[in-house]
């Protein structure tokens, strides 16, 4: 009796420790945010960087600004290197194969037969190859039928589709999906404010050459908030044709909220309506 308990006691303290070890990985997965840097440089056009990193570097994708390729690391080592590592030593281990394939005496002798008959098969190949191949009623139906298939696909992709538009008008101004356009457009503007950076450091001049196009590109900029943070200098040039941008954007995404915004999604009945419709009109 005592050894069955000392049993289900290991069993139960192994469990326990699986279920931590789960709950912990999934609480990393969840409550460790995403952090990401995107660097912009003067340049034409302007240089990007930027580098995406996760639960203390552990997964890190980075790309610098002097450079056009993109690194990913785990746990400090690069993809790329381990990727080289495993083609070296699948050569080898085909090098090593080849070097120890030994034949029997008669497959060395078969080799031989077959080499002195290959001037005969290649003639016969060139013989057959230069048949004319003469097209069946059959296969030219096919080919007619492939050809109106490509017609009626570009013709299909040329055409303007007004009743998609118009089931789309209706789709919008319909009383039945209201309350759930409205509560879609909430959440993407949520997300949308949630996404925007943590620190913007940089400044950005630009000019068109027309005060007029430069004026209206500056009063559109000014309608978002991220204009004014601190750090941030935007400048107008409203006689010179110029853009330069350069700087750093910093911030960080937790994963939980995406499963907030799904669950949100999946519960209510109104945004799932709207989203079977679209489905279907699709």
């Amino acid at each position: 009796m005592a050894i069955i308990l000392a049993i289900l006691k290991f069993l139960g303290i192994l469990l326990l420790v699986v279920l931590f070890l789960v709950l912990l990985a999934s609480a990393a997965l969840l409550f460790v945010p995403v952090r990401y840097v995107v660097e912009f440089q003067e340049g034409k056009p302007v240089r990007l960087g930027f580098r995406v990193s996760w639960f203390l570097k552990a997964i890190q994708i980075r790309k610098s600004v002097s450079e056009d390729k993109v690194y990913i690391h785990l746990l400090g080592m690069n993809v790329r290197n381990l990727k080289k590592l495993f083609r070296r030593e699948k050569k080898q281990k085909k090098e090593h194969k080849e070097s120890h394939d030994t034949r029997s005496p008669v497959e060395l002798v078969d080799d031989l037969y077959d080499e002195e008959k290959k001037p005969e098969d290649s003639l016969r190949k060139e013989q057959k190859g230069k048949k004319v191949h003469v097209k069946t009623d059959y296969e030219n139906k096919e080919a007619g039928k492939k050809e109106n298939k490509e017609k009626t696909s570009r013709r299909n992709k040329k055409s303007f589709s007004f009743n998609k538009i118009s089931s789309i008008i209706t789709f919008i101004r319909s009383y039945e999906h209201r309350s759930g356009l409205y509560k879609i457009k909430k959440e993407f503007i949520a997300l949308f404010r949630y996404l925007m950076p943590d620190k913007i450091h940089g400044r950005i001049s630009f000019g068109t050459g027309d005060p007029c196009t430069t004026g209206w590109i500056l009063g559109a900029v000014s309608m978002f908030r991220v204009a004014y943070t601190d750090g941030l200098t935007v400048l107008p040039h409203f006689e010179e044709k110029i853009f330069v941008a350069e700087g750093y954007v910093k911030g960080k995404v937790y994963p939980v909220y995406f499963l907030r915004l799904f669950m949100r999604g999946y519960m209510d009945d109104d945004i799932k309506r709207c989203i079977r419709h679209v489905l279907k009109m699709i």
